[in-house]
């Protein structure tokens, strides 16, 4: 499970090396205030259906070998769980496509590559809590680069994918062989 963390958070591989709503984190403009209401919407929406989606999967569609149609499943859960969550929640907060596509995406992800119950939860809950990480990421630096921007030189946006070659190069270039074996019980 600390792998899964490692992975999925910390590297923020979602949003980096998936790409889900890279697009968005770069050009996303709320305050903080909403952006954390709508985090915990998407978590709340996300870990929900994927809980739901993956028992409904290995205890309907596995039997019957139907499983290729767990997106469909999985969709409609989504928009169950979204609509009941935005009635308690996120009554009064303005929608977005961000509140659809990436909690959507990250229960795709987390069905996929989940092999139980737990990591599939964990698994989709990271992906969603990465996106609004690198949101706070890439909004620092966009306010650190209005500080020093210049009427002929790059724009912001040129400078924010400019950071974000430079955070992917540097986990994928960050010797992680410690990890292997912190993970497996210490060297031999």
């Amino acid at each position: 499970m600390l792998s899964l963390i490692i992975y999925y958070l910390l590297s923020a591989s979602a949003v980096l090396f998936y790409g889900i709503g890279l697009n968005k984190s770069i050009s996303h403009s709320d305050n903080f205030s909403s952006s954390s209401l709508t985090c915990v919407k998407s978590l709340f929406s996300a870990t929900s259906t994927t809980a739901v989606s993956f028992l409904l999967v290995n205890w309907l569609l596995v039997p019957v070998q139907l499983t290729e149609i767990y997106p469909f499943i999985a969709t409609l859960l989504f928009i169950l769980f979204s609509t009941f969550i935005e009635i308690f929640i996120g009554i009064g907060i303005r929608q977005s496509p961000v509140d659809f596509s990436i909690p959507l995406l990250s229960v795709f992800l987390g069905l996929s590559e989940g092999n139980s119950l737990g990591a599939a939860v964990v698994i989709s809950g990271l992906c969603i809590i990465s996106f609004y990480f690198m949101v706070i990421i890439f909004h620092c630096v966009r306010q650190r680069v209005s500080f020093y921007t210049v009427e002929g030189g790059l724009k912001t946006y040129c400078v924010l994918l400019v950071c974000l070659a430079f955070i992917m190069i540097a986990i994928c270039g960050f010797n992680v062989s410690w990890f292997n074996l912190y993970l497996d019980g210490g060297a031999k």
